[in-house]
């Protein structure tokens, strides 16, 4: 088995792998014909695994290009996506050499992180990835915003050939600070034309009293809901980018939805807290849903850059079973307005742990008592002083790959 990135008239196969693996359709001779004219997406590079040369994959994946949000700068991302392999192959190591061959291919180009949705996080964490941040998701029924206030404003219908740059302008504003955010070009080409009125959604935009927009939503009917989350199916969402816009957009939902659906269901990262705002919480269910698992590509590199609390030094041990590069020991040292150091020593380490839960402790996907609740992690030093370098910040991917 060996793995070795696809040209671009091996993609069909990709698509193929895929739609085996998830059972979807493929129409075989039609994606076969387009093959030959296929050109290299320069925001994407396919992988495959073979069993000998001048055969056809048995596995695939594809690494989505990406530039990311981290403690005030911007660093590239891979996020890992259509991992499929033909069920007569599986359990032989397939995956593993296609992971193997992008992640060192990453680290040669100058990326930084990786970033995956797992169908089963234990069979990722085999490649050093760890569960990142979470969504929390919301269900709230109609007749329960009836109390909340007017927040004033208005909100207004998107259609066809109408202007959809503050859709972006909200989602830079609601995720500039917010580590593992991706940078954007559009907030979704799929929401131009006539696309989403094909397929039964829609989009409304809230704006206040002087015109600035301010959030929107996109959804669509899931039976008795409106449902306004992003999944694989169909990328809906609601954002703001402060409580006056959601409120708006809420209140505009329950006056003219009212009889139309019963509740509706949205999700917001989970360092944003709902309890203080909606006016009814007996009725209303919410739970967590990951928000994908992450881990370092480049383990030096993040730790340059990642945002300190106060001064000091944090002596850490970090494994990597795939990239070699990532196993040492780092000296970080840090001072308020000066720029971190790093250098790679041999004294005994204050923490050791591996590449995936150094990508999500520093994004700040977790509180620093979480350290000692993890396998793997080994800890010599106070928890105070590892709270100047892990602690909880907004952390959260909206992308889906």
């Amino acid at each position: 088995m060996f793995a070795k990135k696809m040209t671009p008239q091996e993609y069909w196969r990709a698509g193929l792998n895929m739609a085996v693996a998830f059972e979807s359709p493929f129409e075989f001779e039609k994606e076969r014909e387009k093959s030959q004219t296929t050109e290299v997406n320069p925001k994407e590079d396919l992988y495959g695994a073979y069993l000998r040369e001048n055969e056809p994959p048995v596995a695939s994946l594809v690494i989505n290009k990406k530039e990311v949000r981290f403690d005030g700068s911007t660093v590239k991302m891979g996020g890992v996506g259509g991992v499929a392999t033909l069920p007569a192959h599986r359990r032989g190591g397939a995956i593993r050499a296609c992971m193997e061959l992008s992640l060192r291919e990453l680290y040669s180009q100058g990326y930084a992180l990786s970033h995956l949705y797992p169908f089963s996080t234990s069979y990722y964490r085999q490649f050093g990835f760890a569960p990142a941040s979470q969504s929390v998701r919301w269900r709230v029924r109609l007749k329960d915003l009836q109390r909340l206030p007017k927040a004033g404003g208005k909100v207004r219908q998107l259609f066809p050939g109408d202007d959809l740059s503050p859709l972006l302008e909200i989602y830079n504003q609601a995720y500039g600070e917010i580590n593992f955010s991706c940078l954007r070009e559009a907030f979704d080409k799929n929401l131009e034309g006539d696309k989403p009125l094909t397929q039964k959604r829609w989009i409304f935009l809230w704006q206040d009293d002087s015109g600035k927009p301010g959030g929107f939503l996109i959804g669509s009917r899931d039976k008795e809901e409106l449902f306004c989350c992003p999944d694989f199916s169909m990328t809906n969402g609601l954002l703001f980018v402060h409580a006056q816009a959601l409120t708006g957009l809420l209140h505009f939902v329950w006056e003219s939805f009212l009889a139309n659906f019963e509740a509706i269901q949205f999700s917001v990262p989970a360092h944003i807290d709902l309890t203080c705002l909606l006016p009814e919480l007996s009725g209303m269910d919410c739970r967590p849903v990951l928000n994908g698992m992450a881990r370092a590509v480049n383990a030096e590199q993040l730790l340059k850059l990642c945002r300190c609390r106060g001064s000091g030094s944090l002596a850490i041990q970090v494994t990597d079973n795939i990239l070699r590069e990532n196993n040492d020991i780092f000296r970080l040292s840090f001072a308020p307005g000066q720029k971190n150091t790093v250098e790679r020593v041999s004294t005994p380490p204050d923490i050791q742990m591996d590449v995936g839960n150094l990508a999500v402790l520093l994004g700040g996907a977790r509180e620093t008592a979480t350290v000692l609740m993890t396998p793997g992690i080994v800890v010599n030093r106070d928890l105070d002083q590892l709270g100047q370098v892990f602690y909880r910040k907004p952390c959260h991917i909206l992308d889906l790959f």
